[in-house]
């Protein structure tokens, strides 16, 4: 007679290069942000142009790849770069964010009338290219905080495979509930800064907000399924396919963007239907 084993809700993956990284993105996250902050609360981003924003993008977002290059976990010394469950990471935030920069952006230009006013020209897609790399350290932060919340849900209640209605319902509200609270919490914090200019601040922290946890909603999910997939969830990925996900995660979140301006339109009621390629957000 055997006795199945049923695992019970834990944090962090037991996969110990996926571990370690989840781990050290979650300490990292208060370093970045402090720097933040400081900068916003002394007022030294005032003076800040193309250079020097460009460099705080850098300093902000190259720590997710150079530590744990320079300094791999025990799991990963040895083992091929690209196996490496950091990279995968990176790669798959990397193309989300890339994505949602250049594509996403003009949805907020034109739909949510928020606008950037960074005094800077190194620009790609009317999106200041800093903010590529900004993006890559929020993404990284969000996704590091949600992935253990997402897998202690997952792995309670008879584990993985106990998949009922009920337990997919709770799922369901639990990512939405972490999409909504991320998106209201970034458009909130980031409201003392004016190179985020926004017409319509409450509708933006309400409206605005469930239009960002679109994001999110697929997003979070789909980054935490990383190396976790298979029948024993460690199935190992290869770097395309961490690519191909994080592309298809945007695709899907690209058709849920436009399927709102058709549907609901601009917080100012403009025309459902409107056409903003190439709208400027300057």
């Amino acid at each position: 007679m055997t006795t199945k084993i049923v695992e019970e809700g834990y944090w962090f993956s037991k996969i110990p290069s996926k571990r370690w990284a989840e781990k050290f993105f979650l300490f990292y996250s208060p370093v970045w942000i402090t720097v933040f902050s400081l900068i916003v609360a002394t007022g030294a981003y005032k003076s800040f142009y193309d250079v020097e924003f460009f460099i705080l993008g850098l300093v902000v977002s190259l720590p997710c790849v150079i530590y744990p290059l320079l300094f791999p976990c025990a799991a990963d010394k040895g083992k091929p770069i690209l196996e490496r469950y950091w990279v995968k990471a990176n790669i798959w935030i990397a193309l989300f964010g890339f994505v949602g920069n250049y594509f996403w952006t003009h949805y907020f230009f034109v739909l949510l009338q928020a606008t950037y006013r960074f005094p800077v020209e190194f620009k790609l897609n009317e999106v200041p290219v800093m903010l590529y790399f900004v993006t890559h350290a929020y993404f990284i932060s969000y996704h590091a905080a949600t992935t253990p919340i997402l897998r202690r849900y997952w792995t309670a209640f008879g584990g993985r495979d106990n998949r009922t209605f009920l337990k997919t319902v709770g799922s369901i509200l639990i990512v939405c509930a972490m999409a909504y609270f991320t998106a209201f919490m970034e458009a909130w914090t980031i409201s003392s800064v004016p190179y985020y200019h926004i017409e319509d601040r409450t509708k933006m922290y309400t409206i605005g907000s469930t239009f960002y946890m679109l994001y999110f909603v697929i997003s979070f999910p789909m980054f935490a399924r990383i190396d976790e997939t298979g029948p024993k969830h460690n199935e190992k990925w290869n770097i395309s396919r961490a690519a191909l996900e994080g592309l298809g995660s945007a695709m899907i979140v690209f058709i849920l963007c436009d399927f709102w301006r058709l549907a609901i339109g601009s917080l100012n009621g403009e025309q459902v239907g409107q056409v903003f390629i190439g709208k400027s957000g300057v």
